[in-house]
C-alpha cells in the first residue's frame, strides 16, 4: 500500500506549480540568480543513500523486534516495513532529479527554473503560506537559506532549502521527503556548479552498478 501511495505522490509532485510567498522579504543579500549544473562527484549518490538508509532501518527494525520479543510483547511487523524506506528514497531521487537551475532574482522574486520539472517561486515581500486544491505551500528565509516546502493530503512533505556559497562558486540543494508511517526522512544533497549557457552540458545518469553514463550534445562520452 505504501508503495502505491508513493507512486501516485510522484505524480502528484510533478504536477504542481509552486508560487509561493516568503515569511520575510530578503534582507540577507543572497543572490542565487545565474545558471547552474549539477555536480555528480559532489552531490549524494541516490543508490549509495538509499542502501545506507535500508542498513540501518533494517538494523534497527531487527533490534525492536529483538526487544519485543525478549519483553513478551506483540509487535506488527507492518511497522518495520524496511521496503518503504526505499520506495521513499526512490521518490525522493524522483523529486531532486534536476540536472540544470536557472536563477533569476530580483528584490522582490525568485523564479528558479529547473529542467524537467516545474519552476518554484517565491515572492519575498509577502508573508504566509498559500494553500490550493492540492495541499499547502511556501517559503521562507532560513539564516541565509531559502526554503520551500510542500504539504500534500495523506502525510506527504517535501522541503526544499537552497544555499550558496560566500564566493557563489557553488549552490547546494537539500531535498527531504517525509512521509506520515514511516520514521526516516529521505534527503539527498546536490551540489550545482555555475556554467555559462550554450557551453555544452553533460547530462548523467546512474546505472545499478553506480557508475554513471553521461553524454554531450547527444552523444556518449
Amino acid at each position: 500500500m505504501v508503495s502505491v501511495r508513493l507512486l501516485v505522490w510522484v505524480v502528484l509532485v510533478a504536477l504542481i506549480p509552486v508560487r509561493v510567498t516568503a515569511q520575510a522579504p530578503n534582507r540577507h543579500n543572497v543572490d542565487f540568480s545565474g545558471s547552474w549544473e549539477l555536480d555528480y562527484q559532489l552531490s549524494d549518490h541516490p543508490s549509495e543513500k538509499i542502501r545506507y538508509l535500508y542498513i540501518q532501518a533494517r538494523a534497527q527494525a531487527e533490534r525492536a523486534a529483538e526487544r519485543a520479543q525478549n519483553s513478551g510483547r506483540y509487535v506488527d511487523p507492518r511497522i518495520f516495513n524496511v521496503q518503504s524506506v526505499v520506495g521513499l528514497g526512490r521518490l525522493t531521487e524522483k523529486i531532486a532529479q534536476a540536472t540544470v537551475l536557472t536563477i533569476t532574482q530580483e528584490d522582490d522574486h525568485i523564479v528558479i527554473s529547473r529542467n524537467d520539472d516545474f519552476a518554484l517561486v517565491c515572492d519575498f515581500g509577502e508573508m504566509g503560506w498559500k494553500e490550493n486544491a492540492i495541499g499547502i505551500e511556501g517559503c521562507t528565509w532560513d539564516e541565509d537559506q531559502l526554503a520551500f516546502q510542500i504539504a500534500l493530503p495523506d502525510g506527504l512533505s517535501v522541503f526544499h532549502q537552497f544555499s550558496i556559497a560566500a564566493d557563489r562558486s557553488r549552490i547546494n540543494v537539500a531535498t527531504t521527503v517525509k512521509v506520515s508511517g514511516i520514521s526516516y526522512p529521505f534527503t539527498l544533497n546536490r551540489v550545482y556548479m555555475p556554467f555559462e549557457p550554450g557551453e555544452g552540458m553533460f547530462e548523467c545518469t546512474y546505472t545499478i552498478a553506480n557508475q554513471t553514463s553521461c553524454t554531450l550534445s547527444g552523444r556518449n562520452e
